[in-house]
């Protein structure tokens, strides 16, 4: 990933975890590694295991972020979950993905504008 695209997907990381605090999620980890890829954030709750997938974008010149999830990252992300599962002997915990889609958008160097999309359980097994 480009630096500035490192940057604005730090950004929006930190824009999705305090987004999901404030709507009542214990965050347990982020940019978890297991040997299948990179999770963005797990959460909890209630009793549902929460794994997110953030994309941030500060254009919409390629539509909005969420469109950039492909059926191939669908299938990674599945596994990746599935593999924290296991590895952290969770196999029996109920569990689902969301999405969150961030747009940053600036004037000059500050950010003008957020907006947020939730979408859950986004992703079906």
């Amino acid at each position: 990933m480009k630096g500035r695209n490192r940057v604005l997907g730090k950004k929006g990381e930190d824009i999705a975890a305090r987004f999901l605090s404030r709507k009542g999620y214990t965050l347990i980890s982020r940019n978890v590694r297991t040997y299948v890829g990179e999770i963005d954030i797990v959460a909890r709750k209630k009793c549902m295991t929460v794994f997110v997938e953030i994309k941030t974008r500060g254009s919409l010149c390629f539509g909005p972020p969420y469109l950039s999830v492909t059926e191939k990252k669908k299938k990674k992300l599945i596994q990746c979950a599935l593999c924290y599962l296991k590895m952290k002997n969770m196999s029996d915990t109920p569990w689902r993905i969301d999405i969150i889609s961030i747009e940053i958008k600036r004037f000059l160097r500050f950010i003008n504008k957020v907006k947020i999309e939730h979408f859950e359980d986004a992703i079906e097994e």
